[in-house]
């Protein structure tokens, strides 16, 4: 197994992890506004569907309008956040990427025999883990579009999650406390 194997695993996994992660900070921004958006048309139903003591039709229009401005300031501070939030996991995944590249490139610039099998032989114990880092951020990438089709309310069905059943309990026995009788 080569150093340039292993270092395309290792860049794909940092590139899943990275789309896995900005997906759901994606979930997370369409959660948070779908619920911003909920509160606000709940908010301006309530007002307007009752006759309230002591409110006026000028004072409700106040509550409303303040209400949008606030539900406008957090959804823009909500989108400013999250965007700094990818602009970080971008950054870190760039610099990551470019340090797993330029070991690739050294260790490719080994030429000696002893370290050519050195390498050679770490690849092959490498591998396997490897192969395996690369399916769980497959796996995590694809959950992750789960949870972002699923948060955004889109109409496809899901894959059903699966359900364990959680071993029934068996009682554990205490031991009693008895009272010492004074002598």
């Amino acid at each position: 197994m080569s150093t340039q194997n292993i270092s395309s695993a290792a860049l794909h996994v940092v590139g899943q992890y990275n789309d896995a992660g900005k997906t759901l900070v994606g979930a997370y921004r369409a959660g948070a506004h779908r619920l911003l958006n909920g509160a606000a048309s709940r908010t301006s139903e309530f007002l307007n569907a009752r006759q309230l003591p002591l409110v006026s039709e000028t004072l409700k229009a106040r509550l409303i309008g303040a209400q949008e401005k606030v539900n406008g300031f957090l959804a823009n501070r909500l989108d400013i956040d999250t965007g700094r939030v990818v602009a970080v996991m971008d950054r870190i995944a760039g610099t990551t990427t470019s340090g797993i590249e330029t070991v690739a490139n050294a260790a490719a610039r080994i030429e000696s025999p002893l370290g050519s099998s050195v390498l050679q032989a770490l690849g092959t114990l490498n591998q396997p883990i490897a192969t395996v880092s690369v399916q769980i951020a497959d796996r995590i990438a694809a959950g992750a579009k789960q949870i972002e089709s699923r948060v955004a309310g889109s109409t496809e069905e899901a894959t059903p999650v699966k359900t364990v059943k959680a071993k029934a309990r068996t009682a554990v026995r205490r031991p009693v406390r008895t009272a010492r009788k004074a002598a």
